[in-house]
């Protein structure tokens, strides 16, 4: 069955990502509408992707579609998403699902009733390696005794070129609405809206540091841990720039995350790192802006007296593979791998953080 598909957002991700594989499944999608407020971007992708109805609101493409791959500002997201839901619409959509809690119990609401599929882009789910060290975890968390996220992000800047089609032609109102919209969000969300907070609770932990958060969850919900875990310290700085957060696990263990944006190197590392009794499980992403290039899960445990140590190396693209599972949940009624509420679940979690921190 072919889905109809209206995108929402013209930006990098899913100029990027999400259109040019969308448009690669052709016997799974069609990409039949695209809703973008430069005239300059919408035009090009329209022309390039064959798309044949192209408005500057999303609310002209919801009679048009089966389905919404939403990629507009975090800010704009809980209005589309209940939007498409009332008008019988599947949606995949970009993390963050939301920004406030009252947001993303709506959102749950509003999919129950509906029956329709809500589906959040935190593609690490779907990555092979990431799937690899799920199935070789220990049934129970009993001997983790730390567990370390780090990433260094010097962003999209080192991977993109005139390719990307950038527009001037915003209206203003519609930039000024965005961002109000956003700052006012975050302030119902950790209480101030100023800039630094606006970025580093809705870009940096909820734009960011989600990926990962969301990965910790899905390998310590493997091993039987209760979630949410409870949150033990949080902090940012730089203007937001560069946030850090720990949880306490129910057996005494600490999971700490960092994640700090570098924009003046050219180097990305994100490394997930479980240490146990018996060795060390990891994993090593590559930035998600680079196609091809490996995810690695490694294991190293002491064998007959040596430190013996396997790697798992894949390049298959999560990307690509989260809008294959998307279509089968909507067409065969596959249970969705990254559902709202566990988005909620990641959403809460990044909330007390950022209220545990001081900047």
């Amino acid at each position: 069955m072919t889905l109809r598909v209206g995108g929402v957002g013209g930006g990098l991700v899913a100029q990027a990502m999400h259109l040019p594989y969308l448009a690669e499944k052709r016997d799974r999608f069609a990409i039949t509408a695209l809703a973008e407020p430069s005239r300059t971007v919408r035009e090009a992708l329209g022309a390039r992707y064959g798309i044949p109805n192209l408005h500057a609101d999303y609310r002209g493409l919801l009679g048009e579609v089966d389905a919404l791959v939403v990629c507009s500002p975090a800010g704009t997201h809980a209005e589309i998403v209940l939007a498409a839901l009332d008008a019988g619409l599947h949606v995949f959509v970009e993390k963050p699902m939301c920004i406030t809690l009252r947001d993303a119990d709506a959102i749950v609401e509003a999919r129950d009733r509906s029956g329709r599929v809500v589906q959040v882009g935190t593609m690490k789910r779907y990555d092979p390696a990431y799937e690899r060290m799920l199935a070789d975890l220990p049934e129970s968390a009993e001997t983790l005794r730390y567990l370390s996220v780090v990433v260094n992000d010097p962003e999209f800047e080192p991977y993109f070129g005139p390719e990307i089609v950038r527009g001037t032609d915003v209206p203003a109102e519609v930039v000024e609405a965005t961002r109000r919209d956003e700052a006012e969000q975050v302030e119902e969300a950790v209480g101030a809206g100023d800039p630094d907070t606006v970025r580093a609770f809705s870009e940096s932990f909820l734009g960011s540091m989600i990926h990962d958060l969301n990965v910790v969850h899905g390998l310590l919900e493997a091993m039987g841990e209760p979630l949410p875990a409870e949150v033990v310290d949080g902090q940012w700085w730089n203007e937001g720039r560069a946030v850090a957060g720990a949880l306490a696990l129910a057996n005494g263990a600490r999971a700490d995350l960092a994640w700090v944006q570098l924009l003046a190197t050219h180097e990305y590392r994100e490394t997930i790192q479980l240490f146990f009794d018996d060795g060390v499980r990891s994993l090593e992403f590559p930035s998600p802006w680079q196609k091809q290039r490996p995810t690695i899960y490694r294991r190293a445990a002491r064998v007959d007296g040596a430190n013996e140590a396997r790697e798992v190396t894949s390049y298959e693209e999560a990307f690509s593979r989260e809008l294959d599972h998307f279509h089968r949940c909507v067409t065969e009624g596959e249970p969705c791998r990254t559902p709202a509420e566990q988005a909620r679940l990641d959403i809460a979690v990044l909330t007390a953080m950022f209220q545990a921190a001081s900047p």
